[in-house]
Protein backbone atom coordinates (compact mmCIF):
# COMPACT_ATOMS: atom_id res chain seq x y z
CA UNK A 1 0.00 0.00 0.00
CA UNK A 2 1.12 3.50 -0.83
CA UNK A 3 -0.46 5.47 2.15
CA UNK A 4 2.40 5.54 4.31
CA UNK A 5 4.31 7.75 1.75
CA UNK A 6 1.81 10.32 0.51
CA UNK A 7 1.12 10.47 4.77
CA UNK A 8 4.98 11.41 5.09
CA UNK A 9 4.56 14.06 2.57
CA UNK A 10 1.40 15.58 3.83
CA UNK A 11 3.77 15.99 7.37
CA UNK A 12 6.90 17.34 5.28
CA UNK A 13 4.35 20.19 3.92
CA UNK A 14 2.65 21.18 7.06
CA UNK A 15 6.15 21.24 8.61
CA UNK A 16 7.00 23.73 5.66
CA UNK A 17 3.94 25.92 6.36
CA UNK A 18 4.52 26.51 10.06
CA UNK A 19 8.50 26.19 9.86
CA UNK A 20 8.36 30.50 8.95
CA UNK A 21 10.60 32.56 6.95
CA UNK A 22 14.50 31.71 7.12
CA UNK A 23 16.19 34.26 8.60
CA UNK A 24 17.25 37.49 6.35
CA UNK A 25 13.96 37.48 4.72
CA UNK A 26 12.56 40.49 5.25
CA UNK A 27 10.63 39.68 8.22
CA UNK A 28 9.32 42.47 10.61
CA UNK A 29 11.07 44.74 12.73
CA UNK A 30 9.83 43.95 16.47
CA UNK A 31 8.29 45.75 18.88
CA UNK A 32 11.11 47.38 20.44
CA UNK A 33 12.29 48.63 16.92
CA UNK A 34 9.05 50.02 16.00
CA UNK A 35 8.76 52.14 19.19
CA UNK A 36 12.79 53.76 18.64
CA UNK A 37 11.59 54.40 15.39
CA UNK A 38 8.36 56.07 16.39
CA UNK A 39 10.08 57.84 19.03
CA UNK A 40 12.52 59.28 16.35
CA UNK A 41 10.02 60.20 14.42
CA UNK A 42 8.59 62.28 16.69
CA UNK A 43 11.39 64.16 17.79
CA UNK A 44 12.44 65.36 14.81
CA UNK A 45 8.85 66.59 14.11
CA UNK A 46 9.11 67.86 17.39
CA UNK A 47 12.34 70.12 16.21
CA UNK A 48 10.94 71.23 12.78
CA UNK A 49 7.87 72.36 14.65
CA UNK A 50 9.75 74.56 17.24
CA UNK A 51 11.67 75.99 13.77
CA UNK A 52 8.21 76.94 12.09
CA UNK A 53 8.82 74.38 9.11
CA UNK A 54 5.39 72.80 9.46
CA UNK A 55 5.84 71.05 6.43
CA UNK A 56 8.12 68.91 7.47
CA UNK A 57 6.82 68.19 10.71
CA UNK A 58 3.64 67.46 9.34
CA UNK A 59 5.12 64.70 7.08
CA UNK A 60 7.14 63.15 10.05
CA UNK A 61 4.68 63.32 12.78
CA UNK A 62 1.99 61.54 9.58
CA UNK A 63 4.29 58.97 9.27
CA UNK A 64 4.72 58.16 13.13
CA UNK A 65 0.69 58.33 13.05
CA UNK A 66 0.82 55.43 10.50
CA UNK A 67 2.93 53.22 12.67
CA UNK A 68 1.33 54.24 15.81
CA UNK A 69 -2.43 55.35 15.00
CA UNK A 70 -2.99 55.85 18.57
CA UNK A 71 -0.02 58.09 19.17
CA UNK A 72 -1.26 61.28 21.26
CA UNK A 73 2.05 63.02 20.61
CA UNK A 74 1.62 62.72 16.44
CA UNK A 75 -2.30 63.11 16.69
CA UNK A 76 -1.92 66.43 18.85
CA UNK A 77 0.84 68.49 16.87
CA UNK A 78 -1.03 67.28 13.75
CA UNK A 79 -4.15 69.05 14.79
CA UNK A 80 -1.69 72.05 16.23
CA UNK A 81 0.02 71.92 11.93
CA UNK A 82 -3.70 71.88 10.94
CA UNK A 83 -4.85 75.01 13.05
CA UNK A 84 -1.65 77.16 11.85
CA UNK A 85 -1.45 76.17 8.22
CA UNK A 86 -5.24 77.21 8.09
CA UNK A 87 -4.40 80.40 9.70
CA UNK A 88 -7.00 80.52 12.44
CA UNK A 89 -4.50 81.09 15.48
CA UNK A 90 -2.29 84.26 13.63
CA UNK A 91 -3.42 87.01 15.33
CA UNK A 92 -3.70 90.20 12.95
CA UNK A 93 -0.89 92.25 13.46
CA UNK A 94 -1.73 96.00 14.81
CA UNK A 95 -0.59 97.71 12.16
CA UNK A 96 -2.74 95.55 9.86
CA UNK A 97 -5.69 95.78 11.79
CA UNK A 98 -5.67 99.56 12.23
CA UNK A 99 -5.16 100.03 8.56
CA UNK A 100 -8.56 98.57 7.93
CA UNK A 101 -9.53 101.52 10.18
CA UNK A 102 -11.04 104.58 7.74
CA UNK A 103 -10.99 107.77 9.49
CA UNK A 104 -13.96 110.28 8.71
CA UNK A 105 -12.27 113.30 9.48
CA UNK A 106 -9.74 114.50 11.54
CA UNK A 107 -9.02 118.35 12.12
CA UNK A 108 -6.03 119.21 14.93
CA UNK A 109 -4.75 123.09 14.64
CA UNK A 110 -1.86 123.58 17.12
CA UNK A 111 -2.10 120.24 19.73
CA UNK A 112 0.53 119.80 21.55
CA UNK A 113 2.11 115.95 21.04
CA UNK A 114 0.48 114.65 24.41
CA UNK A 115 -3.02 115.88 23.29
CA UNK A 116 -2.31 114.57 19.75
CA UNK A 117 -1.64 111.11 20.99
CA UNK A 118 -4.40 110.80 23.49
CA UNK A 119 -7.11 111.55 20.73
CA UNK A 120 -5.61 109.40 18.46
CA UNK A 121 -5.99 106.63 21.42
CA UNK A 122 -9.75 107.29 21.88
CA UNK A 123 -10.48 107.47 17.96
CA UNK A 124 -9.22 104.19 18.01
CA UNK A 125 -11.57 102.50 20.52
CA UNK A 126 -14.14 104.88 19.17
CA UNK A 127 -13.88 103.68 15.48
CA UNK A 128 -13.77 100.16 16.23
CA UNK A 129 -16.49 100.06 19.16
CA UNK A 130 -13.49 99.10 21.70
CA UNK A 131 -12.15 96.25 19.51
CA UNK A 132 -9.02 98.06 19.12
CA UNK A 133 -7.02 99.37 21.95
CA UNK A 134 -4.12 101.53 20.90
CA UNK A 135 -1.55 101.79 23.36
CA UNK A 136 0.95 104.61 22.53
CA UNK A 137 3.97 105.08 23.89
CA UNK A 138 6.34 108.35 24.12
CA UNK A 139 10.08 107.85 24.60
CA UNK A 140 10.17 111.54 24.45
CA UNK A 141 11.53 114.50 26.49
CA UNK A 142 9.09 115.58 28.32
CA UNK A 143 9.07 119.01 26.93
CA UNK A 144 8.59 117.70 23.53
CA UNK A 145 4.85 116.07 24.95
CA UNK A 146 3.92 119.21 26.93
CA UNK A 147 4.86 122.00 24.35
CA UNK A 148 5.44 120.69 20.53
CA UNK A 149 2.55 121.22 18.59
CA UNK A 150 1.03 120.31 15.35
CA UNK A 151 -1.52 120.92 12.71
CA UNK A 152 -3.27 118.38 10.99
CA UNK A 153 -6.56 118.13 8.74
CA UNK A 154 -7.54 115.05 6.66
CA UNK A 155 -10.37 112.94 5.92
CA UNK A 156 -11.40 109.52 4.74
CA UNK A 157 -7.84 107.80 5.38
CA UNK A 158 -6.84 105.20 7.00
CA UNK A 159 -5.92 105.40 11.00
CA UNK A 160 -2.60 104.16 9.86
CA UNK A 161 -1.64 107.07 7.33
CA UNK A 162 -3.44 109.22 10.36
CA UNK A 163 -0.24 108.30 12.66
CA UNK A 164 2.57 108.56 9.46
CA UNK A 165 1.57 111.90 9.03
CA UNK A 166 1.22 112.66 12.81
CA UNK A 167 4.84 111.32 13.22
CA UNK A 168 6.14 113.09 9.91
CA UNK A 169 4.61 116.77 10.97
CA UNK A 170 6.18 116.33 14.90
CA UNK A 171 9.50 114.70 13.50
CA UNK A 172 9.02 111.30 15.35
CA UNK A 173 8.72 107.74 14.19
CA UNK A 174 6.71 104.69 15.21
CA UNK A 175 7.39 101.42 15.54
CA UNK A 176 3.90 99.13 15.88
CA UNK A 177 4.65 96.20 18.22
CA UNK A 178 2.65 93.64 19.63
CA UNK A 179 0.66 95.38 22.51
CA UNK A 180 2.20 98.92 21.76
CA UNK A 181 2.95 101.51 19.60
CA UNK A 182 6.22 103.12 20.23
CA UNK A 183 6.90 106.95 19.49
CA UNK A 184 10.60 108.03 19.51
CA UNK A 185 12.45 110.97 18.30
CA UNK A 186 13.65 110.33 14.47
CA UNK A 187 17.25 109.60 14.85
CA UNK A 188 18.90 113.10 14.35
CA UNK A 189 15.99 115.23 15.27
CA UNK A 190 16.55 118.62 16.88
CA UNK A 191 14.63 118.57 20.09
CA UNK A 192 11.74 121.09 20.40
CA UNK A 193 12.34 124.80 20.83
CA UNK A 194 11.42 125.65 24.39
CA UNK A 195 8.34 127.92 25.32
CA UNK A 196 9.41 131.28 25.26
CA UNK A 197 9.42 132.98 28.94
CA UNK A 198 6.53 134.62 30.73
CA UNK A 199 8.33 138.42 31.55
CA UNK A 200 7.24 139.28 35.27
CA UNK A 201 6.52 142.78 35.85
CA UNK A 202 9.39 144.77 37.52
CA UNK A 203 12.11 142.98 36.02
Amino acid sequence: MKILPVLALSLLASSALFAGPPEGSGRQPTTGLVAEEVKRLLADGVVAFSKGDYATARGLFETAYQIDSRNLVAINYLQKIKVLEKGVSRPMSQERQLAGVIVPKVQLKDATIGAVFDYLKSMAAKLTEGKAAVNFVLKLPEETVKTQTISLSMSGVPYTEVVKYVAELANLQVEYQQYAVLVTPKPGAAPAPAPAPVPVEGN
